[in-house]
């Protein structure tokens, strides 16, 4: 049974999610599901997945389409103690796996990265460091 617009679009990005995760042998925390992040130390490094949708927009009569987008955030948790480059380095990556223009596609509906993503600032989140990553998002679907 295919999924519904919302849900393929979250399948596939969570998807490449793993996949980079799983390349980079690395633990990640999606949305709902059960997850216990390593025990916290100077070189331990994890992401956690986000799916943030945004209201859907209906284009303009006559066209039959519809916009859904909004981000997906993954965070780069690091140890404390390491720096800000050895974690600076591993969002650089996110941001490169996820880099403009990517496209995945569920179930008939392909969903596209349509901005470079961007890195915010680093953020305390004892014992970790957190550095998010902003990944925006658009598919385009017809009536």
């Amino acid at each position: 049974m295919a999924e519904p617009v919302e849900v393929a679009i979250e399948s596939a990005l969570l998807a490449r999610a793993q996949a980079f995760a799983t390349a980079q042998g690395l633990a990640i925390s999606l949305p709902n599901v059960a997850f216990t992040p390593p025990a916290a130390g100077q070189n331990v490094k994890w992401l956690r997945a986000t799916f943030l949708p945004a209201p859907t927009a209906t284009l303009p009569i006559g066209s039959g389409s519809d916009r859904y987008y909004g981000i997906m955030q993954i965070d780069v948790f690091h140890g404390q103690g390491a720096g800000e480059l050895a974690p600076g380095r591993l969002a650089s990556q996110v941001i490169d796996h996820f880099k403009c223009n990517t496209a995945v596609t569920k179930d008939g509906f392909t969903t596209r990265v349509y901005r470079r993503p961007s890195r915010g600032p680093m953020i305390k989140d004892d014992p970790w460091m957190m550095i998010p990553v902003t990944i925006n998002f658009e598919c385009f679907t017809t009536a």
